[in-house]
This record gives C-alpha cells, structure tokens and sequence, in this order.
C-alpha cells in the first residue's frame, strides 16, 4: 500500500510530465516539472527492493530506510516529437550539501512514462508529499 498518493492534474496539461531540476535538502527534497504529473506514489521499500526498473540492478543508496516515489505518466526527457530531447540535465545520484534524514538519493525508473527516485534516509520517518505550482516537494520528518 502507497505511504502517499497524490491525484488529478490542471486541465490541458500535456500527456507526460518533464522534469526539469531537483533540490535535495537536508529533510526536504524538490521536484521541478514543467508541468505537474498527474499521479504520485510514495512508499517505503525493503533494501533488496531498491532495483532499476526493466533490469532489476540493485542500486546502492547511502541508508537505512528508503522512500520510493514515482512521479506518473512523467519523464526527463521529451519523446513528443520526432527527436529525443533531454530536459532534465542534472546527475542520476544527489546527496543534500548538509547533514539531515536526506542522505542521497538516485534514479530508479524513466521507461514508458514512469520517473521513479528512491530517497536514502538515515532512519524511517514520517513523510509529507505536496505540490507546490508542478513542483513536487517531499518533506521528511
């Protein structure tokens, strides 16, 4: 069962939401779409479930507890047109610049329109996830 699930989107919003940027805080972390995704999911998941999506790689992230949260239908790159155009130009991995719950975390999922990243925390806490514009904003803690 999902700790979070956001709903609903703003009328004539384009089919896929494009991520642009991410701020990773010590207790918070931003998403930063051009246009908001319709659906979130948050929940936390055992160690051994941290995977890529399609390969199933283990993907190591600094932690004890760790948040998944996919961000649906939603991408960060713009396949609408003929051509391939990568909107999202930041790392694969973050880690906050100060010590907090935060403490890194890394892409799992961007295949068929679901963005997935899973948040490495220091221990499990209580998480809030809100919208914000089409910004997304989990808050730990």
């Amino acid at each position: 069962m999902p700790l979070a699930a956001c709903g609903g989107s703003a009328s004539g919003a384009p089919p896929v939401a494009l991520l642009e940027s991410i701020r990773a805080q010590p207790a918070r972390v931003t998403f930063e779409f051009r246009t908001a995704p319709r659906q979130i999911k948050a929940r936390y998941v055992p160690k051994a479930q941290v995977a890529e999506a399609g390969s199933g790689l283990p993907v190591a992230v600094k932690g004890k507890a760790f948040l998944v949260v996919h961000f649906i239908p939603a991408s960060g790159a713009d396949l609408s047109g003929s051509t391939f155009k990568l909107v999202y130009r930041g790392p694969k991995r973050l880690k906050p610049a100060s010590a907090g719950p935060v403490q890194e975390l890394a892409r799992v999922s961007d295949f068929e329109a679901d963005l997935g990243w899973v948040i490495g925390l220091d221990k499990r806490r209580p998480v809030h996830v809100a919208r914000a514009g089409a910004n997304v904003i989990v808050r730990v803690g």
